[in-house]
């Protein structure tokens, strides 16, 4: 699917977390040449089999937006037959590096940019899902390539230690102050309409949980179980797939450990379920 012009989107099917399926592989057509961002190709090549009926015949690079595995699984595949390099933040080169030896190019970093078949595509260091998340911004067109900082379809998943709800905020207040038309997240549909409004949602909805985690706490919940089971509803449900509450702890959590810095809450004891109360 062609969003813009020379600009694709394909969604390939990967192991992912519900409600999504698919990951989105999209690729900046340069003539026959072409930069992918989390270009993924599944046994049956089919990845490969669009970047051929576009008339794509190398890869210059292949950009990471964070190293989580249904975002790189069957790149080494695709850059065997079309060659390029293999670009990330440089947090990620140490999940990367090993798999990428030959292919790895020079690491990106906050505010570096690349200039690629006429668009400048600006690297925006974007922490929270994970410690080594990027984003990608053409300035000029509005477009963000958000990985799974913002999703098509329901809320990215925070689940510490990797994951930082501190952190993750602070990402979402730092796109919430740029000019954006249209989201490319990393699973389930493009953002077309109201895209900025998109990202100040996804920051109410967090500051909403946050509150309902206060609340639950007030009324003796104390274990992100707990938490979970008392503030997630069958609409929360319906947004994120069935077996929710086991994924919904790990996000409560994130939330306890951002409260807890905070000295809003502090843990009742150490051990592995572990009890928080309110300070």
């Amino acid at each position: 699917m062609e969003i813009l012009s020379g600009i694709y989107c394909f969604p390939i099917k990967t192991k992912t977390l519900p409600p999504h399926r698919t990951t989105n592989s999209y690729v900046i057509a340069d003539g026959d040449r072409a930069f992918v961002i989390d270009a993924v190709n599944s046994k049956k090549g089919e990845t490969q089999a669009h970047l051929f009926e576009i008339g794509i015949k190398s890869i210059q690079m292949a950009a990471i937006t964070h190293p989580h595995r249904d975002h790189y699984t069957g790149l080494k595949a695709l850059l065997e037959v079309f060659g390029g390099q293999v670009v990330c933040h440089q947090q990620a080169l140490p999940r990367l590096a090993d798999l990428f030896k030959e292919e790895m190019g020079m690491p990106l970093t906050d505010g570096s940019s690349l200039e690629i078949a006429g668009f400048k595509i600006d690297v925006l260091y974007t922490p929270g899902h994970s410690p080594d998340h990027i984003c990608l911004y053409l300035k000029k067109e509005g477009v963000l390539f958000s990985g799974d900082t913002i999703l098509g379809w329901g809320t990215s998943i925070i689940s510490p230690p990797e994951g930082d709800m501190a952190e993750y905020i602070n990402t979402l207040q730092k796109l919430a102050k740029l000019d954006i038309n249209l989201i490319c997240p990393g699973h389930g549909p493009i953002i077309k309409k109201r895209a900025g409004d998109r990202i100040k949602w996804y920051i109410a909805h967090r500051l909403m949980r946050e509150k309902r985690i206060l609340e639950a706490l007030k009324s003796g919940s104390h274990t992100p179980r707990e938490i979970a089971e008392k503030i997630y509803t069958e609409e929360d449900v319906k947004m994120h797939g069935h077996n929710l509450i086991p994924r919904a702890k790990r996000s409560v959590l994130a939330h306890l450990v951002k409260l807890e810095k905070e000295g809003r809450v502090f843990p009742l004891n150490q051990s592995s379920s572990t009890r928080y109360g309110l300070v």
